[in-house]
């Protein structure tokens, strides 16, 4: 009796869960890019219009298009601020690996009366690397069914 009791509890706060997941679709804003995977692996790009229990809708370039709750895989939102976030990151990251490197070619160059001379191009150019951490468009994930 008591495993029939946490089984419903535990089938009800999962259920709880999905339905969470589906309401965080409904406060998308409207014309927010998102991507709609569907179980068939089709992937879809467009703009946000609505969301009911039964369905997103969604616009497309030819018009609105309507995909049932039951069609969707993930629904991921553009999110600008994480790219922006997570190029500062890899731009700092690609720096300092240009600043060990550089150092590490020639440690003893300082005492040689040269400086450090390959700290700057490696600095440059370990930046230069970890900027292409601004080319992807991140996504977040705001819903995946089971």
């Amino acid at each position: 009796m008591k495993t029939m009791k946490l089984l419903f509890v535990l089938l009800l706060s999962a259920g709880a869960m999905f339905a969470a997941e589906w309401e965080a679709i409904r406060r998308i804003p409207p014309d927010r890019e998102i991507e709609v995977k569907t179980r068939n692996g089709t992937r879809l790009r467009a703009a946000f219009v609505s969301a009911t229990a039964e369905a997103v809708v969604v616009r497309e370039k030819p018009g609105e298009r309507s995909i049932a709750r039951s069609e969707i895989r993930q629904v991921r939102v553009a999110d600008p601020l994480r790219r922006v976030r997570k190029g500062l990151i890899w731009t700092a990251v690609g720096a300092g690996a240009g600043l060990a490197l550089g150092w590490a070619v020639c440690p003893h160059c300082a005492s040689e009366g040269s400086g450090y001379k390959f700290v700057g191009p490696g600095v440059a150019i370990g930046a230069g690397l970890g900027a292409l951490g601004f080319l992807p468009v991140p996504y977040r994930t705001v819903y995946k069914s089971k």
